[in-house]
């Protein structure tokens, strides 16, 4: 998450400290998941507030989005994100293809020859590597999570998809199955968000049982 520290200390100077850190914690919510619900007993927990420190702090954080929870520099920033995302797939589309489709001219045939021996001048030409298809395959698959993660989480959610992608390690399918279970879900946003949350909670360090900073 791209983070502007003039802008956001010329915007942000009437918070107190607690408030900053409610402000962050939730902006932070917003983008790894796409959103924030708008429910105060869980706004409070994302922001690590009791209800009563959560009701004292937020007036002064909820004018910083506008109705419904939404952030506008936020959401222009998952765009933006988004699109340099499906520029990147595309251009990795395009070169597997490229790679796939590319067969050698008969001059780069021989001159790959040794010369010296006729019979391996006769040899046909090599097949199309292996790793280049597994790398068209792959790209493929995840060029279709994507599709298929925007009809269940909505078009605008290209940075919640790369964080669960991100959340499973790389495996497009074990991602792709965890969409699809969102797919059942009342709320499928949300139950990718807690699937990322719960991953990077299981990542977070700990020192003598206790998870934190050591």
């Amino acid at each position: 998450m791209p983070l502007y520290i003039a802008d956001y200390l010329r915007d942000t100077r009437q918070l107190t400290t607690a408030e900053h850190g409610a402000y962050l914690l939730l902006i932070m919510e917003y983008w790894t998941v796409g959103e924030l619900p708008a429910d105060d007993r869980k706004l409070a927990r994302i922001a690590g507030m009791t209800a009563p420190e959560w009701r004292k702090a937020k007036p002064n954080v909820q004018t910083f989005f506008t109705e419904g929870w939404r952030h506008k520099r936020i959401d222009h920033e998952l765009k933006e994100a988004e699109r340099i995302s499906n520029a990147g797939r595309k251009a990795g589309l395009a070169s597997a293809n490229a790679r796939r489709n590319k067969q050698p001219t008969i001059d780069q045939r021989l001159f790959n020859e040794t010369g010296n021996d006729p019979t391996t001048i006769c040899q046909p030409s090599p097949s199309p590597k292996k790793e280049d298809a597994a790398s068209a395959a792959s790209v493929d698959q995840e060029v279709d999570l994507f599709r298929r993660g925007k009809e269940v989480l909505g078009v605008n959610s290209g940075g919640l998809i790369k964080n669960l992608l991100a959340a499973k390690g790389g495996k497009v399918t074990d991602a792709r199955a965890a969409i699809e279970t969102a797919a059942g879900k009342q709320n499928p946003r949300e139950y990718i968000g807690g699937v990322i949350r719960k991953r990077e909670e299981a990542n977070q360090p700990k020192w003598n049982g206790i998870e934190g900073v050591l």
